[in-house]
């Protein structure tokens, strides 16, 4: 194997890729720590709390496979526009480098042009004195001196463009090469965009599932601490945070539908299935709940006494009573419950229950996050 694709191994952590063809038989072995955990090879005999932990495992590792690989994608992107940029600088002053070293080319043309006419320095030492009146010996030397300067300044030219010329050059290749690299890269994110997609599609059944038997427990430890290893929590030491990165805001708090009984309790987030869902702020898992139009749904009870609910998820990573610290990853987003696609319903309340909320959005504003 390369060098690179050792690079590229490393970098997004990912052997195989995950595709549709390959859903309901095999997932691979891949390993969580020093711990493998087996894919869905034998998924048949598997219990579906089981399946529905593999594929959030592949979920959580393609997500961060995907992510690095855009990453890794966009520095070479820049890298590249950067070493482009550089050339074009460098290609810019070679030419006028040549157009001074033509200017001074021609200059000492018109002065070995005058020597030759007159086999000596004179006449056209004779001529310059006459324009600027000055003495014939004074004269003589600033030919002299101007020719010796002109002569260096020739040279010096030179140079800078050789110098300017292999620069050039350099960069361009270097360009080149991390043109090579992000295409690479693309095909990298491509493959594991294509398993993430297949890995959704697959968590959302086996969610739907686990929803509509009840049977929606907090998942193996492993597959948990492998949500929080996948990436540092952005912006961790604020108090408050955002439940999801890169989303849409979709249903208001407030709005009419029908499919509420009311006016809407929350604030929805467009997001894909197993998109991580963080805690907003610190607090307690109050209640891990399934079955009904909130679909699979964590509770939080936040030390100034308010709740913070998180509706429809595939996967809870994190079970009633535990601790969780503000961006500390508690669930994977899904469609479970009353949903008409992926999406995050999050929710303020004042009390556990429902028909206590505060409208979602300003509350966040209230305490420094921006959505």
């Amino acid at each position: 194997m390369s060098a690179f694709a050792l690079a590229v191994s490393a970098a997004v952590g990912i052997a195989s890729p995950y595709t549709p063809s390959a859903r309901a038989t095999a997932l691979g072995e891949h390993a969580v720590g020093d711990r493998p955990v087996a894919g869905l090879r034998a998924a048949a005999g598997h219990s579906s709390r089981t399946r529905l932990a593999d594929v959030s495992l592949e979920v959580i590792r393609l997500g961060e496979a995907a992510r690095r690989a855009s990453r890794s994608y966009e520095a070479r992107s820049r890298a590249e526009q950067e070493q482009r940029a550089e050339s074009h600088r460098l290609r810019t002053e070679l030419d006028r480098a040549r157009r001074l070293a033509d200017a001074l080319r021609r200059r000492a043309g018109a002065i070995a042009e005058a020597q030759y006419r007159t086999g000596s320095r004179v006449a056209y030492m004779l001529h310059k004195a006459a324009d600027h009146r000055t003495p014939l010996v004074s004269g003589y030397e600033e030919v002299a001196r101007r020719e010796r300067a002109l002569v260096a300044r020739v040279g010096t030219v030179r140079r800078a463009g050789r110098r300017l010329a292999v620069g050039s050059a350099r960069a361009a290749a270097r360009a080149a090469a991390l043109a090579a690299d992000r295409d690479r890269f693309r095909e990298v994110q491509a493959q594991a965009d294509r398993g993430l997609d297949a890995a959704r599609v697959a968590l959302d059944q086996l969610a739907s599932q686990a929803a509509r038997s009840g049977n929606c427990g907090t998942l193996p430890s492993e597959v948990s601490t492998a949500a929080r290893a996948a990436a540092p929590m952005a912006g961790a030491s604020a108090p408050w945070m955002r439940p999801v990165e890169r989303y849409e805001l979709s249903a208001p708090f407030g709005g009419a539908g029908s499919h509420w009984a009311s006016a809407h309790t929350g604030q929805d987030f467009a997001v894909p299935v197993g998109t991580p869902v963080r805690a907003v702020g610190e607090g307690r898992i109050e209640s891990l709940t399934c079955g009904d139009g909130f679909g699979i749904s964590l509770v939080v009870r936040h030390r100034d006494g308010l709740y913070t609910q998180y509706a429809h998820l595939s996967a809870p990573l994190a079970r009633p009573g535990q601790r969780v610290a503000p961006g500390e990853r508690i669930a994977l987003s899904g469609g479970t419950g009353n949903s008409t696609g992926p999406h995050l319903h999050f929710e303020v309340r004042r009390t556990p229950y429902l028909g206590s909320g505060v409208d979602p959005v300003p509350w966040l504003r209230h305490h420094g996050v921006v959505v």
